[in-house]
C-alpha cells in the first residue's frame, strides 16, 4: 500500500513465557500494547501500525543473548527449523503492502514446529500438600 507502516518487530516471548526470559519478555509484551495504544492514537491518520510476533528465529540474537558463543546459539536450533529473516522478512513485505484499508494489528508466526509448553509446575520431594493439611 502507499499508506504509511509502522511495523514493530514484538516476539511470542512477550505473549507466551518460557524459562530466563522475564525481561526480555516484559520487553516484547510491551511493543504488543505500545502498537495497539499506538495505534489508537494514529486513527484517522491513514497510519497503520502492526505488531509482528515471530517465535524461534535463527537470527544473531541467539549469539547476543549467549554472550558470542556461537556453540551455545547453535544448539538452541539443533533438531528444528526455526524461521529464519527470510521468513520474517516476507512477513514484513506483505503487511507493508496491503490494500491502504486493511490494518493487521499482530501477526504471531511461527515454525510448524514450535507450540506451547505444557503448564510448568514445580514439584518438590517429600508429602504432598493434600498429606500436610
Amino acid at each position: 500500500g502507499a499508506g504509511a507502516n509502522i511495523i514493530n518487530i514484538g516476539s511470542t516471548a512477550g505473549e507466551w513465557p518460557y524459562p530466563g526470559s522475564h525481561v526480555y519478555g516484559a520487553s516484547k509484551a510491551f511493543i504488543k500494547q505500545f502498537s495497539y495504544n499506538l495505534r489508537c492514537d494514529l486513527l484517522g491518520t491513514g497510519v497503520r501500525v502492526t505488531d509482528l510476533a515471530p517465535g524461534i528465529a535463527e537470527t544473531e540474537f541467539s549469539v547476543v543473548r549467549n554472550s558470542g558463543n556461537k556453540s551455545a546459539a547453535n544448539s538452541v536450533y539443533e533438531g528444528t527449523v526455526p524461521l529464519s529473516a527470510e521468513d520474517i522478512a516476507e512477513q514484513i513485505a506483505h503487511i507493508a503492502n496491503l490494500p491502504d484499508h486493511i490494518n493487521i494489528n499482530r501477526v504471531e508466526m511461527v515454525p510448524v514446529r514450535q507450540a506451547w509448553g505444557p503448564y510448568a509446575i514445580h514439584r518438590e520431594q517429600g508429602p504432598s500438600h493434600e498429606q500436610e493439611a
